[in-house]
């Protein structure tokens, strides 16, 4: 959180702070997510809170926000007043 802060201006130059556009997208990380799935079930291991976070990834990529950094998953849980 010191060199790349997910909360929106913390940090001028974070993707978090230009409305998370830029850096490393959504999809991407439900992408390697999925690759780290298939590697664990080849190493017959068990793997449950990375299959959590591929499922919110998910979630969060079906919500239409797959073009995002993926900090933005904090959108699922911060809903702004």
């Amino acid at each position: 959180t010191e060199l790349y802060n997910p909360w929106p201006g913390v940090m001028e130059n974070a993707p978090a702070s230009k409305g998370y556009a830029g850096g490393f997208g959504v999809d991407l990380m439900l992408k390697d997510l999925g690759l780290a799935a298939e590697a664990s079930m080849h190493a017959r291991a068990t793997t449950p809170l990375g299959e959590l976070a591929r499922n919110l990834y998910a979630l969060h990529s079906a919500q239409g926000h797959g073009t995002l950094d993926f900090s933005s998953i904090l959108k699922l849980y911060h809903q702004p007043r």
